[in-house]
């Protein structure tokens, strides 16, 4: 059974996928959008003050696949968004941070303020 799957791999790269090439540029780009998915994901849910591991938490329950095997993302956009203005933080007494997002986060990731009202009138 292993054989016949090398060689429908080596088919598929001989036939199907040959003229399929990726470069840097696409890379960048596809990246570039699975990490601004990962910033409106998190803002969404950031409804109240939370920590990243809660966000990581919620994002995997969510199933945001992008931040599988790479949930250091969520805590380097969270900083990012801490120095642009968009999230502010508080650290309690274990100097662990959480977060909460700023009227211009919310904006710039279009998560409009009535939509997480309703969550809470709901």
């Amino acid at each position: 059974m292993d054989e016949r799957l090398k060689n429908l791999k080596r088919a598929m790269k001989k036939n199907i996928f040959a003229d399929l090439h990726f470069n840097e540029e696409h890379r960048a780009t596809i990246r570039d959008k699975m990490q601004t998915n990962v910033e409106k994901e998190f803002f969404t849910l950031l409804t109240e003050r939370k920590t990243a591991t809660e966000l990581i938490q919620l994002l995997h329950v969510k199933g945001v696949k992008s931040i599988w095997q790479n949930e250091g993302i969520v805590f380097i956009k969270l900083h990012q968004a801490e120095l642009e203005g968009d999230a502010d933080s508080i650290s309690n007494e274990q100097d662990e941070k959480s977060y909460n997002p700023t009227k211009k986060g919310l904006q710039k990731y279009g998560v409009a303020m009535q939509s997480i009202l309703e969550k809470f009138i709901a």
